[in-house]
């Protein structure tokens, strides 16, 4: 990545505290993915509050967070340096706590955006890819890009993660790139990165990893995404669910209601925090 002083563009993004986590407040996904283009990681100094992390929780992690509190899950997303808003309960909520964010800023779309700049600039990452198709099909766009592709493997797996930080970690040193692209479901991606961090020689700036989730898939069109108007009205979530109701059903309709608790420990929290200050 182009070296760059975090006082540019990344200094100009406005945050919003919300549910623990430092969200990222722009209308523009565009702006973001600029500040994100233009990020140093050799910025962030070993003793730096925050990680060189790019991670997009939705609803379902924000509650999968909620219950885990102080662990290294939880602590990854609170230090991300761009923790974006991928859900837009998450964007109603907010308004509820007098910090509106402007936006939703999902993952899939972010990918969309600068891949292709990626690709055309010829900048040296690791790609973490789901399958072959998908390494195959993006290497095509940019040959010089490294892939690896990870066996499947269970998500509380931690030597799995661990192993596959440890290919990433040989990978960056063999190519020379400093930027990590993980296209996998989240957990999956944060236990990959936290061993990843956990033993990166501290001499070392810290590899820039940037997580997208499904947006390979999307982008390449493997899975369908939702038209704009339908994004627009906060619905993509059940463009998503018809398209694969018999795996989204509990998580959408079971699990996700935890949502509700979450937003309203948020307000009591908030409110007794004014009242002691008061």
């Amino acid at each position: 990545m182009d070296s760059r002083s975090r006082d540019g563009s990344i200094a100009s993004l406005e945050r919003v505290p919300l549910f623990g986590l430092n969200f990222i407040d722009s209308a523009s996904l565009d702006e973001v993915a600029d500040a994100i283009l233009d990020f140093d990681a050799a910025s962030i100094g070993s003793e730096s509050p925050t990680l060189p992390v790019v991670l997009t929780p939705n609803v379902d992690i924000v509650v999968r967070l909620d219950g885990m509190k102080g662990s290294a899950d939880a602590e990854m997303f609170e230090k991300a340096e761009f923790c974006l808003p991928d859900g837009q309960p998450i964007v109603a909520a907010s308004r509820l706590f007098g910090s509106k964010l402007r936006a939703r800023l999902p993952g899939s779309g972010l990918f969309e955006i600068i891949w292709p700049r990626i690709a055309a600039e010829d900048r040296s990452v690791v790609v973490v890819a789901p399958s072959t198709e998908i390494s195959d099909r993006l290497g095509a766009e940019h040959p010089k890009a490294n892939f690896i592709i990870p066996p499947m493997f269970d998500v509380d797996d931690l030597e799995a993660a661990a192993g596959i930080a440890s290919d990433i970690s040989r990978e960056l040193s063999a190519s020379g790139a400093d930027t990590v692209i993980i296209g996998l479901e989240s957990p999956k991606d944060v236990r990959i990165m936290t061993n990843l961090f956990a033993h990166w020689p501290p001499s070392l700036a810290k590899p820039f990893c940037i997580c997208v989730g499904g947006g390979f898939a999307m982008y390449l069109g493997l899975k369908r995404r939702a038209p704009a108007w339908v994004q627009k009205i906060g619905m993509e979530w059940f463009f998503r669910f018809a398209q694969e109701p018999r795996r989204l059903f509990h998580r959408y309709f079971v699990r996700d209601v935890a949502f509700v608790g979450v937003v309203w420990r948020e307000l009591r929290s908030r409110k007794r925090r004014r009242r002691s200050a008061s």
